[in-house]
């Protein structure tokens, strides 16, 4: 394929990893305005509303691109397969839940926790995922690439009749069953509760993992594509505006139309996918063999940079105003953003000098 480079990396999914990542730091960095006012009139407010919905599709998509890379590969041994695949992630949560951990109490809190009771505490937070809000997703990629071994043969067995079944059902169940209980909750403050949809199997981001290797290795009809690009665009427009009132009417942040499994965000991340895939050789031959190098140092070090790029925005980016102008809260915005990546990425790469720090804190990615 003409995508594939000599090191084998795939344009397009550099770049999904790179737009992904930025859209990540975008998220947590506008979170903090946020949910710091409940003023949903303001300019400042408006502009971390419709940067953090325009960013919503990065999560799936980083789902969606490890299916799409993982679920190809043959697993041959099981202990092979953990030991390179999901013993890294399972070290890289251990150490920044105890980095998180240790910085949260001694720096921001000030606190005088002994030795013993700090490492109770550290223990505690990492079985139950207390420790920092953004580790989450290795505790979810964990969990999926546990069912690696046999969800590859599955898939592979499948036929793609079989794939847009399972598919079918885990949108109507995971997406559309959840926003319409959303909505219901919202109106009458009780969750729908239809025992025969709890089918665990067809809920959960393991329907965006097979999602992302179906889009992948099928072609999908051109009336399918525009459906979804335009249903990912419209998406784009509505979950500001639709975040807005709904946050109006609840008087605080309502995230309904931000949560990962939103109709908008579906469409915006299925959208996504397919837009980049479908201009693949087009991209990649508009750019030269120095650009592609560069996009593909990134890419690789997106995962380190998701790690420790909350610990660079503590450190580094300023809070935005609540009372700023428009270009005011868009410039800070940009350039705290560009900040936290620059210096993140910098210092991955500096990190990755030594192989075993980059073991220990990355999981050995570089």
């Amino acid at each position: 394929m003409n995508h594939i480079l000599s090191n084998k990396r795939i344009v397009f999914i550099d770049v999904l990893r790179i737009m992904s990542i930025v859209a990540v730091i975008i998220l947590h960095y506008t979170a903090d305005l946020l949910t710091r006012t409940n003023d949903f009139n303001t300019t400042s407010w408006w502009v971390s509303n419709f940067f953090n919905s325009i960013s919503r599709f990065a999560v799936p998509v980083f789902f969606m691109i490890s299916g799409s890379m993982i679920l190809r590969v043959e697993v041959k041994s099981y202990r092979q397969f953990f030991y390179k695949k999901v013993l890294p992630l399972i070290i890289s949560l251990v150490t920044w839940s105890f980095i998180y951990a240790a910085y949260t109490q001694y720096f921001i809190l000030k606190s005088s926790m002994g030795v013993y009771d700090f490492f109770v505490h550290f223990t505690y937070g990492l079985i139950f995922d207390r420790n920092y809000v953004h580790l989450w997703f290795l505790y979810a990629i964990i969990a999926i690439y546990i069912t690696v071994p046999l969800i590859s043969k599955l898939v592979k067995a499948c036929s793609e009749k079989d794939l847009r079944y399972y598919l079918v059902l885990w949108f109507l169940l995971s997406v559309v069953y959840k926003f319409i209980s959303d909505i219901v909750f919202r109106v009458t403050s009780e969750y729908i509760n239809i025992p025969i949809t709890n089918i665990p199997f067809f809920m959960g981001y393991l329907g965006y993992f097979i999602l992302g290797y179906y889009l992948f290795n099928y072609t999908v009809s051109m009336k399918a594509k525009n459906l979804f690009f335009n249903l990912g665009l419209i998406s784009l427009f509505i979950t500001p505006v639709a975040t807005y009132f709904s946050s109006l009417y609840n008087g605080v942040l309502d995230e309904m139309f931000y949560g990962n499994y939103s109709l908008t965000t579906f469409f915006m991340a299925i959208g996504t996918f397919i837009y980049f895939k479908e201009r693949d050789t087009a991209i990649s031959e508009k750019l030269n063999y120095k650009v592609k190098k560069i996009i593909s140092s990134v890419s690789k070090a997106s995962f380190s940079i998701y790690l420790i790029h909350l610990l660079v925005e503590i450190l580094v980016s300023r809070r935005a105003e609540i009372e700023a102008t428009l270009i005011q809260s868009t410039s800070s915005l940009i350039f705290n953003v560009a900040i936290i990546f620059s210096i993140s990425y910098i210092t991955v790469k500096l990190l990755n000098l030594n192989k075993y720090i980059t073991h220990v804190l990355f999981g050995g990615r570089s």
